[in-house]
């Protein structure tokens, strides 16, 4: 219920947001996103959405827009590789991501924190699970 009135909320006061992000194929799987004027590289590898400086991107209604515009172009498999991601899944883990970028101290976790990689591997995960993973 919550979830919806954030949606409704969201869409009244981000009227015009989805004008304000494109994405464009520069290159075979180069891509860049035009977000309210500043542009961000995005680079696809089989079932991989690499984002440079996602964490400059924190509405969730925009990150809603941008994932559903990615999967379009290519879907990412789900962890267990029989169905694909959704749109609310890839944004928890841009929100992990978001989230572990603003906690953690500056060095090589806050420097992975920054870009986030939607693929299968990270599905569901909290941005702790995914720091304990990267620390075995």
């Amino acid at each position: 219920m919550y979830k919806i009135i954030f949606i409704i909320i969201s869409i009244l006061f981000n009227i015009n947001n989805k004008d304000n992000i494109s994405i464009t194929n520069i290159n075979n799987n180069n891509y860049i996103l035009d977000y309210k004027g500043t542009k961000y590289n995005i680079e696809y590898t089989y079932d991989n959405w690499k984002i440079y400086n996602s964490y400059k991107v924190t509405n969730e209604y925009d990150m809603r827009i941008i994932v559903s515009k990615l999967i379009s172009i290519h879907p990412i498999h789900s962890s267990d590789y029989k169905t694909y991601r959704t749109v609310d899944d890839l944004v928890y883990e841009w929100k992990q991501h978001n989230l572990a970028f603003t906690l953690l101290p500056n060095g090589k976790y806050k420097d992975m924190a920054k870009d986030v990689d939607l693929d299968p591997k990270d599905q569901n995960k909290s941005y702790l699970e995914m720091y304990n993973i990267r620390e075995k």
